[in-house]
């Protein structure tokens, strides 16, 4: 997946009229009735104009720019065969007599590349979407999807991380029969999505971007959803131009400073896929979803200005500067600080942004603090949370941190009236090797009237610290 997206095909389905698409529905009719003998039973007649037809028509105007390609005639044929039950021998032939009379009504630039089609699906299918999502949207036989699937797993068993290359692959039976083409997509998708940095986030931008049916770099969108966060609930869309010109001047790439007219349609498009948000006040915020996507892009500027809060030891400049992302950039960040900061630092700085943000974030920062022993005393004190998320969260992380101090208070959660937190106590006394707590754990194991989740926690733990 290592080409990009071409933005001429950007929104393809969109070059279809109406009309044109009754001339092609015509066309299609012809060609299965006459061309190849269709059924002529009344019912096999009714199922092919109201089913058929009407499915095809849909898919090729979902994919107009593929019409000419070898892996979407692969895929109609499959279509043909797994649902509509057209015969092996015939499919294929009928799948090229269909396109070719699909490619008389079409005027789009054709994509001839024979990994575009895969490349749209794998794009999905990064993105979150459902496999029958997925074979709704492109009109593609849910059949071929989970083959696609299943052949990258065994990819990725045979590859898994020995340094095997793609020659190798080539020299496995089972491999070799996906082809050559297939295969190399195969193998360079999985050798991206494990091995290069936010090459997923990319493909879920490029989504956006074809979603969206406005030719665009991935580097654009991502410059103009920065604007956004950096001034997150302070701007509208008349003036999010503004922003945009100022903090991209003319050294700098940004191709919609010079093409000014796409921005309107843009932020409509990104606020009906809900990559933005417009609050009460028509200001606007990035969805949840968006600022997630685009955190990894963000990190490496905002590390860097933290960097120079903590450089100065202004832990208070620090708070405030994490107080002002979006908090799904802040969770990106919260790694950071664990990572790269001082420890005492870290945790002073984490801890005073606790219950300033939202649940989400708090619960990511006990995990977070889990890792820096200097945190033991704050993970005590959250044992007391009203919150029962928190309380098992803080269990996780005495368990993580390994200081025997706390196993006097995890023996006492094992009591907490919700069996999620006594079923993280009594995995984190067995992670901390804790005999004290062997007769209180045998207790719960053996206890029938207790949630089975706790009593198998409690087995675990004891089987754990009878090993050490």
């Amino acid at each position: 997946m290592e080409e990009r997206y071409p933005a001429q095909v950007v929104g393809s389905k969109h070059g279809w009229s109406e009309e044109k698409a009754q001339d092609l529905s015509r066309s299609l009719g012809t060609v299965l009735l006459v061309e190849w003998g269709g059924p002529r039973s009344p019912l096999a007649l009714q199922y092919l104009h109201e089913v058929v037809i009407p499915d095809l028509v849909q898919c090729f105007r979902n994919n107009g720019d593929l019409l000419q390609n070898p892996t979407f005639l692969e895929v109609v044929a499959w279509k043909l065969r797994t649902q509509f039950a057209y015969p092996l021998a015939t499919a294929s032939g009928t799948a090229a007599d269909l396109l070719k009379a699909a490619s008389g009504a079409n005027e789009l630039l054709q994509v001839t590349d024979p990994k575009e089609p895969w490349r749209r699906i794998f794009r999905l299918w990064v993105s979150g979407e459902s496999l029958p999502n997925i074979a709704e949207r492109l009109g593609y036989p849910l059949d071929y999807l989970d083959l696609l699937l299943l052949r990258l797993k065994k990819v990725r068993r045979f590859v898994a991380g020995r340094g095997i290359s793609l020659l190798d692959c080539l020299q496995n039976e089972e491999l070799r029969e996906f082809g050559w083409e297939q295969l190399s997509f195969l193998y360079q998708f999985n050798a991206s999505s494990s091995g290069e940095p936010l090459y997923q986030e990319r493909l879920i931008l490029e989504q956006v971007i074809y979603d969206l049916g406005i030719p665009l770099e991935v580097s654009d969108l991502i410059s103009l959803l920065e604007v956004v966060h950096a001034n997150e609930g302070r701007l509208e869309k008349v003036t999010l131009a503004v922003a945009l010109r100022e903090a991209y001047g003319q050294g700098q790439a940004f191709s919609l400073r010079e093409r000014p007219t796409l921005l309107p349609g843009i932020l409509r498009g990104l606020i009906t896929l809900h990559w933005l948000q417009e609050n009460k006040a028509g200001k606007m915020t990035l969805s949840e979803r968006s600022a997630r996507t685009i955190a990894g892009f963000l990190l490496p500027k905002l590390s860097a200005q933290l960097a120079d809060f903590l450089a100065l030891d202004d832990i208070a400049g620090a708070r405030q500067f994490l107080l002002h992302q979006n908090p799904e950039v802040l969770i990106k960040i919260l790694d950071w600080v664990a990572r790269e900061a001082k420890p005492a630092q870290a945790v002073d700085l984490m801890t005073g942004i606790f219950k300033q943000v939202n649940r989400r974030v708090d619960l990511y920062l006990l995990e977070v603090l889990g890792r820096l022993e200097q945190a033991f005393s704050f993970a005590c004190d959250c044992l007391e949370e009203r919150d029962s998320l928190l309380r098992s969260k803080a269990c996780q992380a005495l368990g993580q941190l390994g200081n025997a101090a706390g196993i006097k208070p995890l023996l006492g959660m094992l009591r907490d009236p919700v069996s999620g937190v006594r079923e993280d106590a009594a995995a984190a006394l067995g992670r901390l090797g804790a005999e004290a707590a062997a007769q209180e754990l045998e207790r719960l194991a053996q206890d029938y009237a207790e949630v089975l989740g706790v009593r198998e926690s409690a087995a675990e733990a004891l089987r754990r610290i009878k090993e050490r």
